[in-house]
């Protein structure tokens, strides 16, 4: 299967920038959430309004939305007050590269990243958590939507 790049659409929406910046400012390793209230991740995924399927074996929560012939994945791992976002985009049989792990897909794209400092957004509470998934969920949607209205304009 081929590859699509998605280095131009990442560029676009300034990924590196708005996750740097979720990184910055949700950073406090000492002080986060370590216990996992599934409750309440379910009530704030829920009042995002996507559909989502947990797989308790794995440990994560996975939303999949099918737009024209994409397919647009974010898994989400959050456990011990770090949320783990990974990408993965899907049109017609072919993937899209930079894929995976947010604080991966900088390096992938060709951008120097430092990844000891930006690594992955750390939860301290309910309303931290809920700004995360916000930032979190803004950039997936403004990848869908960026790479949709390109592919319907060629």
């Amino acid at each position: 299967m081929n590859n699509n790049d998605l280095t131009a659409v990442l560029m676009d929406i300034r990924f590196i920038d708005r996750y740097k910046k979720i990184c910055e400012d949700y950073n406090d390793f000492d002080n986060r959430l370590r216990e996992v209230d599934f409750d309440m991740i379910n009530k704030l995924l829920e009042s995002f309004g996507y559909d989502y399927t947990y797989y308790s074996k794995e440990q994560f929560y996975k939303l999949v939305n099918e737009i024209d012939e994409f397919t647009f994945i974010l898994q989400l791992v959050l456990k011990d007050g770090i949320v783990e976002p990974l990408l993965n985009i899907k049109f017609q049989e072919n993937y899209y590269y930079p894929y995976g792990r947010f604080d991966f897909i900088p390096k992938k794209m060709g951008v120097d990243f430092d990844r000891k400092r930006y690594n992955l957004p750390k939860y301290s509470s309910e309303q931290e958590l809920e700004k995360i998934l916000g930032q979190i969920f803004s950039i997936f949607e403004d990848i869908k939507n960026n790479l949709v209205s390109t592919k319907s304009q060629d």
